[in-house]
């Protein structure tokens, strides 16, 4: 009779830990379930940014291609303070490698001489819209404006 009450008694312990690791084990598997759902989310929002990434990479390639310049020498006219300014834009590989001032005659030449930094920070830029010089601004104007059309020209 001993022996029936000893094996009755871990019989009942043994079903006891088995309905508490029963308990524990399936919201611990829906925890498990859940993270990998996420993960697998994660990993997929992952790889269609990659994709936008490198769609958009691609879209600014294209861009930069198409927006180039054709290579060689371009003459553009702005009209200044006291007239025509006319400049020299020079284009090597796409890009703008130079511009000159070709003639202002009009101009007051201590205004154009604060005007003509720009010749330099236009190449610098890669672009011709930028600020004026302040003090030189008719100056300024006519030289921006000239580089403008030359670059226009350019990009025909």
């Amino acid at each position: 009779m001993r022996q029936f009450i000893l094996r009755a008694v871990n019989l009942a312990l043994v079903l006891a830990i088995g309905m508490c690791y029963q308990q524990y084990a399936l919201p611990r598997a829906e925890e498990v379930e859940a993270y990998n759902q996420q993960a697998a989310q994660a990993e997929a929002l992952a790889e269609e940014y990659a994709a936008m990434e490198a769609a958009a990479l691609n879209q600014a390639e294209e861009a930069e291609a198409a927006s180039g310049y054709q290579d060689g020498a371009y003459t553009g006219t702005g009209t200044g303070f006291g007239g025509e300014i006319t400049v020299s834009v020079t284009i090597e590989s796409g890009a703008i490698a130079g511009v000159e001032l070709v003639s202002a005659a009009g101009e007051d030449p201590a205004y154009l001489a604060q005007a003509e930094t720009l010749l330099d920070s236009i190449v610098s830029a890669q672009s011709a819209d930028l600020d004026t010089v302040s003090g030189a601004t008719f100056s300024s104007t006519g030289i921006l404006e000239a580089a403008r059309n030359a670059l226009e020209e350019a990009s025909q």
